[in-house]
């Protein structure tokens, strides 16, 4: 058997992608998002999204390719708190905002750097 080693970088890469999209998907339970269902939907699907592409980009490098969508959902992250404002019913809280202000940041940042990993 061989050993699949992965390099440090896309290790922690992969790792801030991996720890910002669960807590995305967590985000509607930790923070107050009062009545914004739909917010909490995009930041759960967005969650899931960016788990599955971190553990597939660590498993294979067939996923290479697909590395520039992390960049992108991180910016829908911090884009959707404007785009979907209109459909909420109540303001989610300042936790709920600051929350996905920092973890879109991260995917950006995180997802820039695994495209060149």
């Amino acid at each position: 058997m061989t050993s699949h080693r992965i390099a440090p970088a896309l290790g922690v890469t992969t790792g801030f992608v991996l720890l910002a999209g669960m807590y995305l998907v967590l985000a509607p339970w930790l923070t107050h998002f009062g009545g914004a269902g739909v917010l909490a939907l995009s930041n759960t699907v967005t969650g899931l999204v960016l788990v599955a592409l971190a553990i597939a980009r660590t498993v294979t490098p067939r996923v290479r390719p697909l590395s520039w969508v992390v960049p992108v959902l991180g910016a829908w992250a911090g884009l959707s708190l404007v785009v979907l404002r209109p459909t909420w019913v109540t303001w989610p809280s300042a936790g709920a905002i600051v929350g996905n202000v920092v973890a879109a940041v991260v995917v950006v940042l995180a997802g820039l750097a695994l495209t060149r990993v």
